[in-house]
């Protein structure tokens, strides 16, 4: 299930998406690009796929890269 979208192009967005493959679920943060003789988006292999009951600490990363975006 999609549960954010973020456009980067035309032809490129990541999705975060919670998924379950044989009755075990996960998130996944994947780039999707959209090969130019296809209509729809493919999953790439840039991503990563984590527990569940890491979704805190890597919401928390990402805050934190936000804090410090404007850094060098």
């Amino acid at each position: 299930m999609t549960l954010h979208e973020v456009t980067i192009s035309e032809t490129t967005k990541i999705l975060i998406t919670k998924d379950t493959v044989n009755d075990k679920t996960f998130g996944q943060i994947r780039v999707w690009t959209k090969p130019k003789d296809k209509e729809d988006f493919i999953p790439t292999r840039k991503g990563l796929a984590f527990d569940l009951s890491k979704t805190g600490e890597i919401v928390q990363g990402l805050l934190t890269l936000e804090d410090h975006k404007g850094e060098a």
